[in-house]
């Protein structure tokens, strides 16, 4: 089923998000997928399977879009605003804030434009968000990467992100009363995460298979009809998105490359798994930052204070954290396809939030800064795939040109 747009506000009531730097432009389907294999935990409903939204992100030519209606940036938000506590629309959109529609930017996406014309197949990327975080806040990133050629099936994964708005107008909101009852429980988060990552990897399966078939019937509500490249999809991820696209690659070898933008689970791995030694087999890009940092000063020199309400001594903090590296050494070194880890933590202004548009509407922030810490990441990301899905041996993972001397990289070979 689609989901049908709203009416956006005038555009010049609204901050813009940065331009997209590919020479296409952005069209947008959604779908409502319902998996009957797998029942809904989670829902209150006897009966109820596991039902997500799919919003597909393509590539149409720039001259498609001129002088159409584009889409809003949070469809659905108005409708949802009811359901989700003050608090919690604060938090979604830190470290900017929310002032009501006039405060949210405007897109260049086009609903049901016809794709970009020509017969070049178009290679996938599978998006998984962060917790509490809807798709759509990270429209400036899945815009950027769109116009490069690439089609993004962007999956709104319901109890895991603040609102998931169905066609219907029913609308599922982040289980909350699930998360503080595992937060409660010793090592509880541990298992309510893994847990999570595991429903949301199956959520990228499943609409993986959706979408391929969507690409192989000729339908009004497919214009992606035999333009994907079945041969060249990868997954990505924000926080518990990352952990999520590394899953995905482990549970479907149709996926090529993933790619997991700073989460990390409790051991310093990448991966949220039982064994250690375990990890997918294709390439592998982790960028540190916060959640996965286990390396920059911040992470290394907590005070005393902090120490004591984790009721540890300093030698036993550092053996820790000593431990921590190695497991996630270990273990990108071990992925047979090669891998990337990108340290951003040293990059002014750069914190987990900044893979969202959050930093980059947060007027309180340098914006220029934040721009720059976009373009950053934006040009690896793209580098990486561009790389293990287009073929392309001449990237910045390549050629050792240096985007930001403060960005650091560390390249595992395959073997």
């Amino acid at each position: 089923m689609l989901l049908a747009g709203t009416v956006p506000l005038p555009a010049s009531d609204l901050p813009p998000l940065p331009p997209p730097s590919g020479s296409y432009g952005i069209g947008r389907v959604s779908y409502e997928l319902t998996d009957s294999s797998r029942p809904e935990s989670l829902s209150p409903k006897p009966g109820a399977h596991r039902r997500m939204m799919m919003h597909v992100w393509y590539p149409i030519g720039r001259k498609a879009s001129e002088g159409k209606e584009t889409a809003p940036y949070l469809p659905g938000l108005d409708e949802a605003k009811s359901k989700i506590s003050a608090g919690d629309i604060a938090d979604m959109f830190y470290p900017a804030t929310y002032e009501g529609p006039q405060s949210l930017p405007t897109t260049v996406v086009v609903y049901h434009a016809p794709i970009a014309h020509g017969k070049q197949r178009f290679p996938v990327l599978l998006f998984a968000h962060g917790w509490g975080n809807p798709t759509f806040l990270c429209t400036a990133e899945l815009e950027d990467i769109v116009s490069h050629g690439y089609v993004v099936a962007a999956i709104d994964h319901p109890y895991d992100t603040n609102y998931t708005r169905f066609p219907d107008g029913e609308v599922l909101g982040f289980a909350q009363e699930s998360f503080n009852k595992a937060v409660k429980q010793p090592h509880g988060i541990r298992g309510y995460t893994k847990e999570r990552v595991e429903v949301m990897a199956l959520d990228n399966q499943y609409a993986l298979t959706q979408l391929l078939n969507y690409a192989r019937t000729r339908s009004l509500h497919s214009p992606f009809y035999k333009r994907i490249d079945a041969d060249k999809i990868g997954a990505f991820g924000h926080s518990i998105g990352g952990l999520t696209a590394a899953r995905t690659c482990q549970i479907d070898s149709r996926v090529k490359a993933c790619m997991d933008q700073d989460s990390t689970d409790y051991r310093g791995s990448a991966f949220v798994i039982s064994d250690v030694q375990q990890t997918e087999k294709q390439p592998f890009f982790l960028y540190v930052v916060s959640s996965a940092d286990v390396w920059s000063s911040n992470a290394l020199n907590p005070s005393e204070s902090e120490l004591a309400q984790q009721k540890l001594t300093r030698p036993e903090f550092d053996s820790i954290m000593k431990e921590q590296q190695q497991t996630q050494t270990k273990q990108l070194a071990a992925i047979n396809g090669g891998s990337y880890r990108l340290m951003l933590f040293d990059l002014p202004g750069y914190i987990h939030r900044s893979f969202t548009d959050q930093t980059l509407l947060a007027s309180k922030l340098d914006h220029e800064q934040s721009l720059h810490n976009f373009h950053v990441a934006e040009t690896y990301t793209l580098a990486f795939f561009d790389k293990y899905l287009k073929g392309d041996k001449k990237t910045v993972l390549d050629s050792g040109e240096t985007v930001d001397g403060r960005a650091k990289l560390e390249t595992f070979p395959p073997h």
